[in-house]
């Protein structure tokens, strides 16, 4: 419903069709510039979804474009005819609505708050009884409570601000938004969309002009930080207590000082350090300041390179653009993860299966983390680490290290090499370029899988060989692309499947079992056949995992595994579920994994073997019709074939 301030702010808009400034608007209605630009917030809020709301300009002021004043004046009838429901039209919204209003007078009326969004009390409980659980679940805040009628929120405001602070990150993330319903219901007495804007516009072009990358997303939620901060100060809600600064960011200072400035906001020391700490949190980082990161973040992504080298044979610093940035990347995650306010990822269930071999190396550094601050990273965050990894190992795993043999003249040599380079620039990597005479040292120093020469040989070599002895064209680019497909398919693991897989591990399970009964089984099997030293240290260890980092991946297909590789043999056992009765996350079929402390890299080969059955359900009725082991085995292997 609006007000009938609102509805003259509207009169006095339409009246100017080329324009009106808000300062205008509020000297003919005898308020100030503030409270005309939160009407129009309001306003446009209500319009969020007719695609016609109230514009603005710089140059003009407010004002309704003429095709759409029609339409504006139907939509804001029917927001009078709703007769005030529009406050807060759905239970999101009156949980944020009433958060809201508990920011500003910590304790509220169970009856008023429904008498002022027209619901009854027993609406407002169930929002309320949801909202408390949410709160604790998804942000750990314990605050919020009901009692004799009255609800009451019982925090400092350092509490208040971090839960806001949460709360705007979530629906950022989630909406793509800087202003959605349910952030403005949370601050909507307050809402200023233009001077929002104003700060959105000094951040970014901060950032733009220091070589700060920050997401749209990421400037969207420390605008809201500031912009929030800004709020609570305005309005005599100081934080009372020390602050510890976590970093001193020249950068960042420099910017908070200058546009606080300008938005003629004095804080006091603990607002501005607990402000810095969250939004330095985000990657607030310049490519100007110094790359000399935190001594513990430094030693964690150490003692992780380490372990992959050691478990996987990868040496993740051989390519120190990517580490250096995975660097400066695991700073601020452990600096979220201390403060409670991790990343969330939209693209994590797509990284965690598409990339899963890589999200299971990245995981690694979760127990190096764990043991140093006893807390688990979050899912979201590892999958952003992942996101460095996975480059990372595409490029170990899809260039063929090539020698190029330059028998003939140095020209055509080195056009050939040249042709191969634009042809095949992510599949062949030409380690050496050199004369034949030289390529028994050649092959010793260099850990080369094909060879191709400029002329004919007739000598054999230990490796394929591919001869180009006229200008390349389509019949040699055909030749090499043959060479390829070979060599991806004899690299696909077959002869890993058959060490990993194997009837023996194969379990049928007819009657209603728990998730927690399959791995005993598993587990008891695998123990059996020499794979583990004891089930029930494995069977604790995976349950352990799995309370944190569930390993379902889709279709009821489960890939459960400890942390920590220190089996005798790397092995898998499958379980074929029949007699589940899970409605909520069925279980059909479960891949149990055993990974010695060093892991064959072709492992990767078999991840993406379990992530394409999950990713078809298909193949995962097929899988749970087969009536026993054998048939089993020799269907996954033919399904590794096309991988």
């Amino acid at each position: 419903m609006l007000t009938d301030r609102q509805r003259k702010v509207i009169t006095c808009i339409l009246k100017h069709p080329k324009g009106i400034y808000a300062a205008t608007i509020a000297e003919e209605l005898r308020v100030s510039d503030r409270t005309v630009r939160n009407d129009i917030a309001s306003i446009n809020m209500g319009l969020i979804n007719s695609q016609c709301m109230i514009q603005s300009s710089k140059r003009t002021g407010y004002f309704i474009m003429q095709e759409n004043i029609s339409r504006i004046r139907e939509c804001l009838s029917l927001m009078d005819a709703v007769d005030g429901k529009q406050i807060a039209s759905t239970p999101m919204e009156r949980k944020y609505y009433m958060l809201g209003q508990l920011f500003e007078y910590y304790e509220l009326s169970l009856a008023g708050i429904a008498e002022q969004l027209y619901v009854s009390e027993q609406t407002i409980y169930k929002d309320l009884t949801s909202l408390i659980q949410l709160l604790k679940s998804k942000y750990h805040f314990q605050a919020l409570t009901l009692e004799n009628g009255k609800i009451h929120i019982d925090s400092d405001e350092v509490e208040l601000r971090t839960l806001f602070y949460r709360i705007a990150k979530e629906e950022i993330y989630t909406s793509n938004k800087l202003m959605d319903l349910h952030l403005f219901q949370l601050a909507k007495d307050y809402v200023d969309l233009e001077e929002l804007n104003g700060i959105v516009d000094y951040v970014s072009c901060f950032c733009k002009g220091n070589d700060i990358i920050l997401s749209d997303q990421l400037i969207y939620v420390i605008s809201w930080m500031i912009f929030f901060t800004m709020i609570r100060v305005e309005n005599d809600h100081p934080i009372q207590k020390e602050v510890q600064l976590f970093h001193h960011n020249d950068m960042l200072t420099k910017m908070l000082k200058n546009l606080l400035a300008d938005l003629r906001l004095r804080l006091n020391e603990a607002d501005a350090h607990l402000l810095q700490n969250y939004v330095e949190t985000l990657g607030f980082y310049s490519s100007r300041q110094s790359s000399a990161l935190g001594s513990e973040s430094d030693e964690i992504a150490e003692v992780f390179t380490r372990e992959m080298l050691e478990k996987y044979n990868y040496d993740f610093t051989s390519m120190p653009s990517l580490f250096d940035n995975f660097r400066i990347h695991l700073q601020f995650a452990i600096k979220r993860l201390l403060v409670d306010y991790q990343l969330t990822n939209p693209l994590l269930q797509e990284v965690k299966t598409k990339y899963a071999f890589a999200y299971e190396i990245t995981m690694l550094i979760v127990p190096i983390i764990h043991e140093r601050y006893g807390l688990y990273m979050s899912e979201d965050e590892i999958s952003f680490l992942t996101m460095y990894v996975m480059p990372f190992l595409k490029a170990q795993s899809l260039c063929v290290p090539t020698i190029l043999i330059n028998g003939t003249s140095q020209s055509f040599a080195n056009l050939l090499s040249i042709w191969l380079n634009q042809e095949f620039r992510d599949k062949l990597e030409i380690v050496c370029q050199i004369p034949l005479q030289q390529l028994p040292a050649a092959l010793k120093e260099h850990p080369a899988q094909l060879i191709i020469s400029d002329m004919v040989l007739d000598q054999s070599l230990p490796l394929p060989l591919i001869e180009i002895t006229q200008l390349p064209g389509e019949a040699e680019r055909r030749r090499i692309d043959s060479f390829l497909s070979r060599h991806a398919a004899a690299s696909l693991g077959e002869s890993i499947f058959r060490q990993v897989f194997g009837q023996q591990l194969v379990l049928f399970i007819e009657e209603d079992q728990s998730f927690a009964d399959i791995i005993r089984l598993c587990a008891l099997r695998l123990q059996q056949e020499g794979c583990i030293e004891d089930a029930k240290t494995f069977v604790q260890a995976v349950l352990e995992r799995e309370a944190v980092y569930p390993t379902l991946i889709d279709n009821g297909v489960y890939f459960p595994h400890p942390l920590v590789n220190d089996a005798k043999k790397t092995r898998i056992c499958v379980a074929i579920v029949r007699g589940s009765s899970e409605k909520e996350q069925p279980m059909h079929l479960l891949f149990v994994t055993t990974h010695e402390a060093q892991v064959d890299q072709e492992m990767i080969h078999i991840y993406n073997l379990i992530n394409k059955v999950a990713a078809s359900q298909q193949l995962v009725s097929v899988l749970m019709s087969l009536q026993n082991e054998n048939e089993l085995i020799d269907y996954l292997e033919r399904i590794i074939q096309i991988v």
